[in-house]
């Protein structure tokens, strides 16, 4: 998809990870599935890795955070898991949605209500160069 911003065409994330894989398009055929904690300071982030059967890999990070309520107060790790998963997905193709990386759960975990209000910020599961490159 493409978006123009002040007068500049942008191309979005989803958009550009398309045009990479060019004639080779999505992998198929996961091999397995990693994941591991990585500690950035006093952050500590979820990094999963995904080898396909072509011999590509793709990589997708979340941050482990722990709000009063929901699933992430109870099990932080295994959302951001997930999350850090469903990026890893993205990045080779398989899109949360027909236009970006993000998955329905970073969405959903976006709009939630807080405190009476939809949340205004993006989802704090992403990898660093969301919030400079995905449209």
């Amino acid at each position: 998809m493409v978006v123009q911003i002040r007068g500049k065409t942008y191309h979005t994330v989803a958009d550009r990870l398309t045009q990479a894989h060019g004639d080779q398009g999505k992998p198929t055929g996961i091999q397995c599935i990693t994941t591991e904690p990585v500690a950035v300071g006093d952050t500590v982030l979820v990094k999963a890795t995904i080898p396909f059967a072509d011999g590509r890999q793709f990589c997708g990070m979340a941050e482990v955070i722990t709000p009063s309520s929901g699933a992430q107060a109870t099990n932080p790790v295994e959302c951001a898991e997930t999350s850090a998963v469903g990026r890893a997905l993205a990045m080779a193709g398989y899109f949360g949605s027909g236009d970006g990386i993000a998955g329905a759960e970073e969405v959903r975990a976006a709009t939630r209500p807080q405190n009476g209000h939809a949340a205004s910020h993006r989802p704090r599961a992403t990898t660093p160069q969301r919030s400079r490159y995905d449209g």
